[in-house]
């Protein structure tokens, strides 16, 4: 789990759970596979926690020394919890395969502990209750992991805990604008009582958590109405949503509501627009297809850009970006498109047109739009803001407001 190139997706997960019912988090912390490293670990955090929450560790090969690491750190043993193994034998029955001797690792739990069914996977957790504190060992696998965190975890931990604090909060989706753009409108948030303000850029998006805890908060639902107020006025056209729901949700949203749908023409970012758009549930109602034109060909067959505009502007270029979302709407008989064309890196690019360079376009019934962006980062980045800038354009557009 010390691996850069594994991102934590269950820390934050938890932290966002556990604040919903008026439980704090007060560190998340990652430990190597190494047995004397998580029994270190776990006793610390027994020691200045009530309740500790480890994920992973819980499969069937020998680099899954949770159970061990956590048994080792109460001076305990690890056991089969039978009605587990009888379930589990049944659930691989079922799929016509044996259970082996590696795959019984996934009924062990700590010795006195309650297993923790797992209503999506194979290994079930453990429950463990040791000196007036609670230790949950869950796997690591997100969709098992919020499954039995939002099943078993958060239920028995609302009985244990009944004098919470009331807990409120926003969830603000913006975009189109840098995550400094946005501190003015949370400054003033930040010591408020009762209040706690996180915000998260992610490749173009700022996801801005706002939780109201009441007590210490005196008047929650009015912290909350002014807080909306203050997002709503101060993030302004960059606005996306209160409720957590994705810019691709509410661009889906508004196309319904005029009875428009998209279509998408992509170079550079190969498709990642187009992902982000069949992500949301029900978009066969709204988005007709996509292209992905990489060569200058595929551009003038596929999309019927013109040879000679990309001779004479270049395939990045605003002129070329435009016919391409142009394109992309003829082409699927759609309402709206977007063209994106750009120079990824990290090679290609001149002093006229370095590497990060991106045109991208929107064209609905009745107006157009085309932005030069340079975005400073690496290949994987400049795809993934890209295709979110796209569907920003596309939205503030459809919106009747030009991109900003």
């Amino acid at each position: 789990m010390l691996d850069p190139a594994r991102a934590d997706r269950n820390g934050p997960l938890a932290r966002e759970r556990l604040a919903g019912i008026g439980i704090p988090l007060s560190q998340i912390v990652r430990v190597e596979d190494r047995e004397e490293a998580i029994a270190a670990a776990v006793s610390s955090a027994l020691a200045s926690s009530e309740v500790v929450i480890a994920s992973g560790g819980l499969g069937p090969t020998g680099d899954d020394l949770t159970r061990e690491g956590a048994a080792r750190s109460l001076g305990r043993g690890v056991v089969p919890d039978e009605e587990w193994l009888a379930a589990l034998s049944r659930r691989l029955e079922e799929r016509g395969r044996p259970i082996t001797e590696a795959g019984r690792r996934q009924a062990l739990v700590v010795e006195g502990a309650e297993a923790v069914p797992n209503p999506a996977g194979l290994a079930c957790g453990s429950w463990i209750e040791s000196g007036g504190r609670v230790l949950v060992l869950l796997p690591g696998v997100s969709a098992e992991f919020a499954a039995m965190l939002d099943g078993f975890v958060l239920p028995r931990l609302r009985e244990r805990f009944p004098s919470r604090p009331s807990v409120r909060t926003i969830r603000a989706i913006a975009a189109g604008l840098p995550e400094v753009t946005a501190e003015p409108a949370l400054a003033p948030w930040y010591r408020r009582q009762g209040v706690a303000v996180s915000i998260l850029p992610e490749s173009g998006v700022l996801r801005i958590t706002v939780t109201i805890a009441s007590p210490p908060a005196e008047d929650a639902a009015a912290l909350e109405a002014e807080a909306r107020a203050d997002l709503e006025r101060g993030l302004g056209r960059h606005l996306v949503s209160l409720d957590g729901a994705s810019l691709a949700e509410r661009l889906g949203e508004e196309l319904l509501a005029r009875g428009w749908s998209v279509a998408v023409a992509e170079s550079c970012t190969g498709g990642r627009a187009a992902h982000r758009l069949v992500s949301v549930p029900g978009a066969s109602r709204w988005f007709l297809g996509g292209v992905v034109a990489y060569s200058n060909e595929a551009k003038s067959e596929i999309l019927g850009v013109s040879p000679g505009l990309i001779a004479g502007h270049g395939a990045v270029s605003e002129p070329v970006a435009l016919a391409m979302a142009r394109g992309a709407r003829d082409r699927f008989g759609a309402s709206c498109g977007i063209g994106i064309t750009g120079i990824a890196g990290p090679e290609g690019g001149t002093a006229e047109k370095p590497v990060g360079l991106v045109h991208l376009a929107a064209v609905v019934p009745g107006e157009e739009s085309a932005r030069r962006l340079v975005y400073g980062a690496d290949r994987a980045s400049v795809i993934e803001l890209a295709s979110n800038y796209a569907l920003y354009a596309l939205w503030s557009l459809v919106r009747g407001r030009i991109p900003a």
